[in-house]
This record gives structure tokens, sequence and C-alpha cells, in this order.
């Protein structure tokens, strides 16, 4: 098997506006705009349930300029979700190429992230950036993209409060869905203490070597799934993994002999792997 890593640690705003009803016509109309036979997922909305594109392109470790260019490219292949983060400092390329593919807005899923450790404010000032930086009035979905701060600084209360935050924001438009990355358990449950808004997601490191892994490595996967939280896979081709593991499901002799017999790259064989399970 592959060595993974565990669960990592790294003002209340005004109600939402009345225009609340018109926002949330708008959303469920993009929510089916996507093409009937799209590979997709459901999960919990800010205003109802709504469906996720089963696969998405990554960006992490990508510059403005690859990211541009990388978000095209997929995008003429038929992907039609991209997923980036603050953190990443790649947002203003990956809104670059959404201008350039040329689709209406609700035919494509975008996914970002502002980092843990936040107060209401700075979790607004974060969120705001991420709309300008993008060049978009709305995201799909937005992720706190880790419990805490970068130094690993955080508790209860500041998951709870940055989770109040962005529940505002996305009351008022600027998501369509919310939801966290790196969360274990206990992380969650503080959330829901005082979420009004459904937790969608959690995206957490995911991939081939991972079936039979312990809840502590795969940071909670089956409580997850029980309080109906999308289970999503990053980095399902190992990249953080250390040296020589993060190459092993491209080239290594599991993935290149199951492509073998089926005609499929190694990196193909570890993609299906995660999607065959309906995760995205």
């Amino acid at each position: 098997t592959i060595s993974v890593r565990a669960c990592e640690i790294p003002r209340l705003f005004a109600p939402p506006p009345p225009q609340a009803m018109r926002v949330a016509a708008c959303f469920a109309a993009a929510a089916a705009a996507l093409p009937a036979d799209f590979p997709t997922v459901p999960m919990k909305g800010v205003n109802g349930p709504m469906r996720m594109p089963l696969y998405g392109l990554g960006t992490w470790q990508y510059n403005n300029t690859v990211a541009e260019q990388a978000v095209v490219d997929a995008f003429k292949l038929g992907y039609r979700h991209v997923d980036t983060a603050t953190v990443y400092g790649n947002q203003v390329g990956v809104g670059k190429a959404l201008a350039q593919v040329g689709l209406p807005r609700e035919e494509y899923f975008v996914t970002t992230k502002i980092m843990g450790g936040f107060n209401a404010t700075g979790t607004k000032e974060n969120l705001d950036n991420c709309l300008k930086e993008l060049n978009l009035t709305y995201v799909d979905l937005l992720l706190i993209h880790f419990p805490s701060d970068g130094a690993g600084h955080g508790g209860a209360s500041g998951r709870q409060e940055e989770w109040q935050a962005l529940e505002a924001w996305a009351k008022a438009g600027g998501a369509k869905a919310i939801g966290v990355s790196h969360y274990c358990a206990h992380h969650i449950k503080d959330v829901q203490k005082v979420a009004t808004v459904p937790i969608a997601v959690n995206q957490v490191q995911y991939h081939v070597g991972m079936g039979n892994a312990p809840a502590t490595a795969t940071d909670d996967k089956d409580f997850m799934t029980s309080q109906g939280i999308v289970y999503q896979a990053f980095s399902s081709l190992c990249g953080p993994c250390p040296p020589p593991y993060n190459t092993e499901l491209i080239t290594g002799d599991l993935v290149t002999s199951i492509g073998k017999a089926h005609n499929k790259t190694g990196a193909q064989v570890a993609l299906k792997w995660v999607v065959q399970q309906g995760i995205p």
C-alpha cells in the first residue's frame, strides 16, 4: 500500500437580503445546465439539492500562466469543472481561461478555497477577493481549505466564526454550495453546532492504496458519508506523496500493468479507481 498522511491540522453578518429568492432561482437553473449525460454527483447546496461534476481539473502547483493554459485545454477536452484556491496563487489565470472558453457561466462548475483561521472580517475579505481574481459573480463551491491557519493555530470557536461568515456570504449570492477540506470528524462536529447551511463537501486526499485505510488516514470517510457530506478526493495521483510514491500511480507497476490490459495509461487507471466509486 501507499503511505498517506492523516487528516491535516494546518461578526456574524446581516441576514440574507430580499433578493435571496431570485438568487435561489438562478442557482436552480444553473444546476440543470450541464449536458444531460454529463456524470455528476448529488450534493447539498445553499438553497437545496444540486449536482457537481464527477471529475474536474485540479490546479495545485500551477502558476497563473500554466493554470490558464491547462483550463483552456481541459475544457476543450470536455471538462466542465475546475478547482483552485487562494493559496495556489493562480485564480487570476483560471479566471482568464474561463473568459476564453466562451461557455455560458451556468455550463461550468468552479470550486475555490480560502485558508482556515480567519475571523469574520478576514473571511469576507478573502471571499470577495476570490470573486475579484476569478472575475466571476459567484462560485459553485467554496471550501474552507484547512481547519486552522497555516501555522496550525485555531480551535472550535474559530472554525465556527469562519463558517458563519462563509454562510452569510454564500446566502448573499457568493456561492451555490459551501464546504471544507482536510477536516476530520471532530472538526466537522464543531461546525455542525452552528451551521444553518449544509456542509456540502469535505475534500481530502484519496487515491489507490487507500481502499482499506483506517479512518485516521482517510479523514473519517465513513463519518462524512453518514452525515450526507460528499467525500471528494484530491491528489488522486498521489502528488503530495513522498518520492518515489509520487509517481507510483502514474508509471508504477500496478497501474501500468492494469492499464496495459485495457489499453489505458497508469494515470487513467488510478483516476478510474476513484470515480468508479462515485467519488468526485
